[in-house]
C-alpha cells in the first residue's frame, strides 16, 4: 500500500514551510515567526500562530484534489496596534498574492485563499497589551 502524497506532512508545517518560501521575515529581530498552533506561546511578543482548522474537504469527485483550512492569529507588539494590524494585513496580502501553484514538503498547494473577512482585532488582555489579529485561509492541494 502507498501512501498519498497530500498527507505525508502535517499541514501546519505545509502552511508554515508555504509562508518561509515566500520569503515572509521568520526573524525575531525584524519579523513575525511562525509557530504551530493552536497552543499561544507567551512569547515573543511579535508572532505568528498557524493552526490547522478543517475546511471543506475534497473538491473532486474522485479525491483528486483536498481543501482544508487553517487560522493564522497575528501578535503584535506591547501598546502598538498598528504594527499589529500591518503585520496582519501583510501576512494576508502573502498568502493572497503567493504564486500558486507551488510545491511545498512534497505537497502541491494549487491555490489558497481567504475564508471570510480580511483579518479582525481579537480582544485586547490588558494584562500584557499585546493586539492580535486573526483570519482564516483555505488551501488547495493535490493533483
Amino acid at each position: 500500500m502507498t501512501v498519498p502524497a497530500v498527507i505525508t506532512a502535517a499541514r501546519t508545517q505545509v502552511v508554515i514551510d508555504f509562508l518561509t518560501a515566500t520569503g515572509w521575515d521568520t526573524t525575531p529581530e525584524t519579523g513575525y515567526p511562525l509557530f504551530p498552533g493552536p497552543e499561544i506561546l507567551v512569547s515573543p511578543d511579535r508572532a505568528v500562530f498557524i493552526t490547522d482548522s478543517g475546511g471543506p474537504g475534497y473538491t473532486t469527485e474522485e479525491g483528486g484534489t483536498d481543501a482544508w483550512s487553517f487560522q493564522a492569529r497575528v501578535r503584535g507588539p506591547s501598546d502598538d496596534p498598528l504594527a499589529a494590524q500591518a503585520a496582519a494585513q501583510l501576512l494576508d496580502w502573502t498568502i493572497l498574492t503567493a504564486s500558486c501553484p507551488a510545491w511545498t514538503d512534497g505537497i502541491r498547494v494549487i491555490s489558497c485563499f481567504r475564508l471570510g473577512g480580511p483579518p479582525s482585532v481579537l480582544p485586547l488582555d490588558p494584562g500584557d497589551r499585546r493586539f492580535e489579529y486573526t483570519a482564516d485561509y483555505v488551501f488547495v492541494t493535490g493533483a
